[in-house]
């Protein structure tokens, strides 16, 4: 029973960068903008925020050792086809590929993959702990963050943000 606990507790905590990847940073204020980020895709494409401007964006941000990341990717590719207005990225924060690599092989979920090696996006959002979701509004603002994920909850407080958005 115990280590049912533990399991519970991995899905719902969210789990710490470790330093050797990234330096803790002040989380982003709402209202900071996107405007020219750019991610490498793993289908070998692009995503941008300019291509997306008239419509919100959600970036979610996860690493090979994250627990929780494990429940909330899958969970999130299905609410992302209930709600196809909202471009939604699955950003990998891994330095090497092979481990992100052996994360997708064994965790199945449809979303695009962005890269982000050099922790780019990660030290501009200033992520600390993983999963981190950020909501960007139509025009490219920051609306929301969250950090981590609760199986329980769900993405209820994104519909609420969502919601709320102009």
């Amino acid at each position: 029973m115990a280590l049912f606990g533990w399991w519970c507790a991995a899905l719902a905590a969210p789990e710490m960068i470790p330093a050797e990847v990234f330096e803790a940073a002040k989380s982003a204020p709402v209202g900071a903008t996107a405007e020219t980020a750019s991610l490498p895709l793993r289908d070998g494409t692009t995503f941008s925020f300019v291509e997306h401007r008239g419509r919100p964006v959600l970036l979610t941000f996860w690493a090979s050792w994250c627990g929780p990341c494990r429940a909330e990717l899958p969970a999130l590719a299905t609410w992302s086809k209930a709600h196809t207005d909202v471009a939604v990225v699955a950003v990998n924060v891994d330095r090497q590929r092979p481990p992100a690599d052996r994360f997708l092989q064994s965790v199945k979920f449809d979303l695009p993959i962005g890269y982000d090696p050099d922790a780019q996006q990660l030290g501009k959002y200033g992520v600390q702990s993983m999963p981190t979701m950020f909501l960007f509004d139509r025009s490219g603002a920051l609306a929301w963050q969250h950090v981590g994920y609760s199986t329980e909850k769900g993405f209820t407080e994104l519909d609420a943000a969502l919601a709320g958005l102009k």
